[in-house]
């Protein structure tokens, strides 16, 4: 229960705009006080404008240019190689299943189905591996040679060196894996190394080769 005095307090309060106070009375002008400025925020796109014509005045536009082209250059000639691939130092084989299975339901944004969540697919049940697929670091002559003298269809894929450049020496396609994505998901660590295929899966088999250092003058020399 309200208290007298407060029951009296709120009547007062509320009898306050019939009494002749006015209800604006907080919101008096007092005038302005100080310095004042305008709101004003700087036009972002007219600053880049700016920013880019005066780099365009002074030259410095140009030379990231032409920085920017170089290093796309020195990719596409060398792009970096996949890390910790080791050159093999024993034969070995071993068979790799491509089959994936589904995580969850695939459809069409029709709501078509095109594969329910858990099954299983796989590739080789419908696409066969008309080539070989030869995994070579493209810095070593000798896995070079090895994999151009593979007596059947290949496609030679590098996971190090300079592709453009073999291609114009051996005058045929040289692959790169960039990133590493295949020798990833095939699980290649040593090269040179052969996958083809074996029925309804692939046969992946390193093969160690040495490089053959020797010079003219150390040809037939102990």
């Amino acid at each position: 229960m309200m208290r007298p005095a407060a029951l009296l307090l709120a009547g007062a309060l509320a009898a306050l705009p019939a009494a002749g106070i006015p209800a604006a009375a907080s919101a008096k002008d007092l005038g302005v006080r100080g310095a004042t400025w305008a709101i004003a925020e700087p036009d972002l796109l007219a600053e880049i404008e700016t920013r880019l014509l005066e780099m365009q005045r002074s030259g410095t536009l140009a030379r990231l240019e032409e920085e920017a082209r170089e290093r796309a250059r020195r990719t596409l000639e060398e792009p970096p190689p996949v890390p910790d691939i080791a050159p093999a130092t024993r034969e070995r084989s071993r068979l790799f299943d491509p089959a994936i299975t589904v995580a969850r339901d695939i459809g069409t944004p029709e709501g078509i189905l095109i594969a329910a969540a858990g099954t299983r697919i796989d590739p080789l049940e419908r696409v066969a591996l008309t080539r070989d697929l030869l995994f070579v670091d493209g810095r070593r002559e000798a896995e070079v040679a090895w994999a151009l003298a593979h007596d059947r269809p290949a496609k030679i894929v590098l996971l190090a060196g300079r592709p453009l450049d073999l291609m114009r020496r051996h005058g045929r396609p040289f692959f790169f894996d960039n990133g590493g994505t295949l020798a990833a998901r095939l699980s290649i660590a040593a090269t040179p190394a052969l996958v083809a295929q074996d029925g309804k899966r692939l046969r992946i088999t390193e093969v160690p080769v040495e490089d053959d250092r020797r010079g003219p003058d150390t040809e037939g020399k102990e």
